[in-house]
């Protein structure tokens, strides 16, 4: 394929409502076929638990031809492969303040120990990202880290892990459940996550300048975090532009989380330390989102390429002229969603449900007013009534199977 034509989503980071809004952004896009139209799907914390989940369930998704000629075909049984299970899993505690606190105290274990084994029982097993079939359908996919040591944003796929200030490594055989503990490793209690890659194939960069006695150091051994350290929008790979241009088509679904005003919180009212350096964290993650935001909103509107921007926060009341899943009133309801948290600690059932029509309802905006303007306006995964009651879908058991 020529690299110019390529298409890219990438899905942001942010907890649990992250990993909703991008499973009802993936339920939108495979609507109409165009999950199988993307290149890549590149994705950081949260984002990468669901993503990850459709790498890893791609192989039992059954397909019905939408537009040949365009590469869009759908999965007829999305919702049962890949949405059933990832609702069942954020219903779920991966961990929350006191499970850290009770980590932190165990001699004989750690938080990012327990969150990996979590990821392992509940979703991922420990299938290697190596071991994952090819389909010719399938998207590549990119999980992002962040290097301590380097300060680089690190690519995670099937073949390689990449940080361009020491090289990219094949046979590193890292396992899906460490790609998305990597990835949503947030410091300083989930990170870092060491791994070894003294024995893998390393191939040089042109772009380091690290002695070569440096690069062979870092490469021994890795201490790497969450991707949304260095890019929380997961945008580094695909929204290039100019010479280095890969991409004709940029999707961006964003979940992040808004810098909280005024500052509050525990940690502020005791004058702690540490509470006062994790709000410098905050202030410069809400910075580095911003000026990404703005030069990706740039590159839209000088026509560097096509495709799409929505976030949580987006607004119905910009995008009247395609008529919007959600009415005006009916999004009142759903604006409390932006200011969940962006932990791995669960919602309530119509929150869950709630950030999945989001998702779905936001990315069904930006690509029918964006990208597509022949594309059918759809259903939203799920009815919720006045009294957030969920009618019309099954009722999922938090004790149901998920299976690996």
């Amino acid at each position: 394929m020529n690299n110019k034509f390529k298409k890219g989503l990438a899905l942001s980071g942010g907890g649990f409502r992250a990993t909703l809004y991008a499973l009802g952004t993936l339920w939108r896009m495979n609507e109409d076929g165009l999950l199988t139209e993307l290149d890549t799907i590149t994705s950081v914390s949260g984002g990468s638990i669901a993503a990850g989940l459709l790498m890893l369930k791609w192989e039992k998704l059954t397909f019905e031809e939408i537009d040949a000629s365009k590469g869009r075909y759908r999965a007829t049984n999305f919702k049962e492969v890949i949405a059933d299970p990832l609702i069942i899993f954020c219903s779920q505690t991966i961990t929350n303040k006191f499970l850290i606190l009770l980590h932190t105290l165990n001699p004989t274990t750690t938080a990012v120990i327990e969150v990996r084994k979590k990821y392992e029982a509940l979703l991922f097993g420990k299938t290697r990202l190596c071991d994952i079939p090819n389909n010719p359908l399938a998207p590549e996919f990119i999980f992002y880290g962040t290097n301590l040591d380097t300060g680089a944003s690190v690519r995670i796929s099937k073949c390689e892990i990449r940080d361009y200030k020491i090289g990219s490594a094949s046979d590193h055989g890292i396992t899906l459940a460490q790609a998305i503990a990597i990835s949503s490793g947030f410091p300083p209690f989930l990170a870092p996550i060491r791994l070894c890659g003294k024995d893998w194939t390393w191939n040089d960069t042109p772009y380091s300048h690290i002695s070569a006695e440096q690069i062979l150091k870092l490469r021994e051994h890795l201490n790497l975090c969450d991707g949304g350290l260095y890019d929380n929008m997961g945008l580094e790979m695909i929204w290039k532009h100019g010479a280095e241009k890969e991409y004709n088509s940029v999707f961006c679904c964003d979940a992040g989380a808004l810098l909280s005003l005024p500052w509050h919180g525990w940690l502020k009212t005791i004058k702690s330390k540490f509470g006062l350096s994790l709000r410098m964290t905050d202030i410069m993650i809400n910075q580095q989102r911003a000026l990404r935001k703005r030069m990706l909103m740039r590159n839209y509107i000088e026509g560097e390429y096509n495709g799409g921007y929505w976030s949580i926060s987006s607004k119905v009341k910009n995008f009247k002229t395609i008529n919007p899943l959600l009415s005006e009133s009916e999004a009142k309801q759903y604006r409390h969603l932006s200011n969940l948290g962006t932990q791995l600690d669960r919602f309530s059932d119509t929150d869950n449900r709630m950030l999945i029509n989001l998702g779905f309802c936001h990315a069904d905006m930006s690509m029918r007013l964006s990208y597509d303007k022949t594309l059918i306006r759809p259903l939203l995964p799920f009815h919720i009534n006045n009294d957030n009651i969920i009618d019309n879908t099954i009722k999922i058991s938090k004790d149901s199977p998920i299976g690996i």
